[in-house]
């Protein structure tokens, strides 16, 4: 199918680490482009519109750039984890097409009205849960549905950090809803099932700079999903990330060697592995995982196709992090309410 010739227009709130990163490839797409950005950072959101040629405001004035450019079509919501709410309804009150930065929220009281807001506007609204972008995980889940290895009975996702990347977010909102959702995400959509069930363990509830989270939940299908986080341990060979995702099913197996780049430097004393597989930069145009995700869903804001994923996913992800997160405070299984309990 062809790509509209008019671009969509987008607007980019929290142009941080990952909204410099929208911001970018908004830039760089066709199918879009970038209108103005908005963060808190003095310094952040000037500077990353002054590299695009674009307005930049400062503070929490995304509705005064929404209200000075209405032709704005879509929003980016990129802010810190714990502060999607607000920029997220008032782009919604405003009439704008959402995608929102993984969490959706830290509360699935907080998810729940996000989705209820943007179902009632009949806005189109997408969550950030990259991974679906991502091409091995992508074929991995198409080989499950596919039913290349049989019905699912187990998964295993492991996804851990340095303890100084934990640093931006210790004590302001539940660890579990920090990059757990990744796998959360990738396990329901695998899976295809919803969980019923969850437990955790960790050393010190999930709130230290020197712990983890080992989560177990069971689903609906009766498969079983084991999730690692850990964060307190320096980073192994030089990688920072050592993530890894496995199906195991009736009649055969899937995994997905995500740390598995195909490039490492190795210096004197150093080793790195730069990124070649989310969002490395090939001759000046940013490629691969996040790439695929923006026009994705500019394609679905021109109704060219269906989202892969909506902020119902993002609810669910959401929703099972913070059973996790009960989990952990109560030593106890956490059941997850059904579609009939609700």
């Amino acid at each position: 199918m062809n790509e509209p010739t008019q671009p969509v227009d987008i607007a980019v709130i929290g142009p941080g680490r990952m909204g410099s990163l929208y911001a970018r490839i908004v830039d760089e797409l066709a199918i879009t482009r970038l209108v103005a950005v908005c963060g808190h950072g003095e310094v952040t959101a000037p500077a990353v519109g002054k590299s695009l040629g674009v307005p930049a405001y400062t503070g929490a004035r995304y509705r005064e750039m929404l209200a000075d450019h209405p032709h704005i079509e879509a929003v980016i919501v990129a802010t810190s984890e714990w502060a999607h709410l607000h920029p997220f309804l008032a782009s919604i009150k405003a009439g704008k097409h959402i995608l929102i930065e993984k969490p959706m929220a830290t509360s699935p009281d907080d998810a729940a009205q996000m989705l209820q807001r943007a179902e009632e506007a009949g806005l189109k609204h997408m969550v950030c849960h990259n991974l679906r972008f991502d091409p091995p995980y992508a074929a991995m889940r198409q080989a499950v549905a596919d039913g290349k290895i049989g019905d699912i009975f187990h998964m295993y996702s492991r996804r851990n950090s340095r303890p100084e990347a934990v640093d931006r977010v210790l004590g302001r909102f539940p660890l579990a809803c920090w990059l757990l959702p990744h796998d959360i995400d990738m396990m329901l959509w695998t899976a295809g099932s919803p969980v019923v069930e969850a437990r955790a363990y960790s050393h010190a509830g999930g709130k230290t700079r020197q712990d983890y989270i080992l989560a177990v939940l069971t689903f609906a299908s009766g498969a079983i999903g084991i999730l690692e986080n850990t964060w307190g341990a320096p980073a192994q060979g030089g990688r920072a990330q050592t993530p890894l995702f496995t199906a195991q099913g009736t009649a055969g197996a899937a995994e997905v060697l995500a740390y598995e780049n195909g490039l490492a430097l190795y210096g004197e004393n150093t080793v790195e592995y730069p990124d070649t597989t989310t969002a490395p930069v090939v001759h000046g145009q940013t490629e691969r995982t996040y790439r695929s995700l923006v026009r994705h869903f500019a394609g679905v804001v021109r109704d060219l196709w269906a989202p892969v994923l909506t902020a119902r996913d993002g609810l669910a992800a959401i929703q099972v992090a913070s059973a996790i997160d009960r989990a952990l405070k109560e030593g106890r299984d956490i059941p997850l309410p059904q579609e009939t309990d609700r």
